[in-house]
C-alpha cells in the first residue's frame, strides 16, 4: 500500500456493505465505490475505473478492450469466486497482477445449494402463490433421505455441501477432473464414489453442479447428457451460467414433466425473458448463492487482503 493508492471497487455488495467499506477506507484513503446498483458495463466500467492503480472486481468482465483503456490499473482483486469474467492472458499481457481466494464463500453456497435441492425436492416454489389464488394444494415431493446424488466438481463448494448432505444417509457420486483413490474418497464420506460424467448423472436423484466456467466446460450440460438422466431428476446450479445449454434443459424439462431444475445463475444476466421461466418445473433465483451477511463480509474481506 502507497499513500497513492486508488481504489476502486465495482461490486455492488461490497459497495453497499458499510462495514467492509469502512475496513477498506481504514486502509485506503482513496476509494470509489459502485453505487449504481448495476454491473458496469464496458464504456461504464472503463469511467469507473479510470486513474485507479487498484480494484475489487465482482462480475464485471476484464479482458483486453478494457484493459488497454487502463494504463494506471496493476492489480485486480476478486471478489467472490470463479475467475471466467477476467481474462487472465490479457492481465498477463498488460503486467497485471490478479489476486483470488478460493473457498471464501463455500460455506455460503454450499448451504444455498442444500436449499435448491429440498425445494425441487418438495417442489414448494409455487405455494405461496397457489395460496394467494386460493388454491390449497396438496402436491406430494420426495424426500431427500436416501437418494442418490451427483455432485459435478468437487472443489471447495462440492467439499462443504457433501458435509451438510451426509445426515441425509445419501448415496453420492462425484464427477471431477481430479483423480481422487477409494481410501481418499472414505476419508471424506463412507457412501462416496467417483464416476464418469455420464454414470454419474444417469443413476442420480439429484444433480448439483459446481463446475467453473471455461472453453472446456461451456455447455457441458446438454442434450447428449440429458438423454442419461432420470425423467424424474432435480438438477440445481448454484456455480456458473453456461454449463448448461439452456435450451437443451427446457427442452428436456418440457417433455419430463416430473423433472425439475433449480438455477441461480443464467447464460445471460440479468436473465428477465427465458423461456424457462414460464415452465412449472423450473424455479429461478437472481445470482444469490453467496449473498448472506456472512458470505458478503468474507468474501470482501478476502478481496481486501487481495489487494497488498
Amino acid at each position: 500500500m502507497t499513500s497513492k493508492d486508488i481504489i476502486c471497487v465495482t461490486s455492488r455488495s461490497f459497495s453497499k456493505n458499510e462495514k467492509l467499506v469502512s475496513i477498506l477506507q481504514e486502509i485506503y484513503p482513496e476509494v470509489r465505490l459502485n453505487k449504481s446498483g448495476n454491473n458496469l458495463s464496458e464504456d461504464q466500467l472503463v469511467e469507473f475505473l479510470q486513474g485507479a492503480n487498484k480494484a475489487i472486481i465482482g462480475l464485471e468482465v476484464i479482458d483486453k478492450k478494457i484493459l488497454e483503456k487502463l494504463p494506471e490499473l496493476k492489480l485486480i482483486s476478486k471478489y467472490g469466486v470463479g475467475l471466467n469474467n477476467i481474462n487472465l492472458e490479457d492481465c498477463k499481457k498488460f503486467n497485471i497482477s490478479v489476486s483470488f481466494t478460493p473457498g471464501s464463500n463455500s460455506q455460503t453456497v454450499a448451504e444455498f445449494t442444500l436449499m435448491q435441492i429440498l425445494l425441487s425436492l418438495r417442489k414448494i416454489h409455487n405455494n405461496k402463490t397457489e395460496i394467494l389464488d386460493k388454491v390449497w394444494s396438496q402436491e406430494q415431493g420426495l424426500d431427500l433421505y436416501k437418494k442418490n446424488i451427483a455432485i459435478l466438481g468437487f472443489g471447495n463448494i462440492g467439499k462443504k455441501l457433501l458435509k451438510l448432505l451426509v445426515p441425509f444417509n445419501v448415496s453420492i457420486k462425484i464427477f471431477d477432473k481430479e483423480e481422487f483413490d477409494k481410501k481418499q474418497l472414505k476419508t471424506f464420506y463412507s457412501n462416496l464414489t467417483q464416476a464418469s460424467l455420464e454414470e454419474t448423472i444417469s443413476e442420480s436423484d439429484v444433480i448439483s453442479i459446481h463446475i467453473p466456467l471455461s472453453d472446456d466446460t461451456s455447455h457441458m450440460i446438454s442434450s447428449k447428457e440429458f438423454s442419461y438422466m432420470k425423467s424424474n431428476v432435480c438438477i440445481v446450479n448454484s456455480s456458473r451460467g453456461g454449463i448448461v445449454d439452456e435450451s437443451a434443459l427446457h427442452t428436456f424439462l418440457n417433455k419430463n414433466k416430473k423433472a425439475f431444475a433449480c438455477f441461480d445463475v443464467f447464460e445471460e444476466e440479468p436473465c428477465f425473458n427465458s423461456p424457462l421461466l414460464e415452465l412449472n418445473n423450473f424455479f429461478a433465483t437472481s445470482h444469490r448463492a453467496s449473498l448472506t451477511e456472512e458470505g458478503i463480509m468474507a468474501m470482501g474481506l478476502a478481496a481486501i487482503k487481495g489487494l497488498n
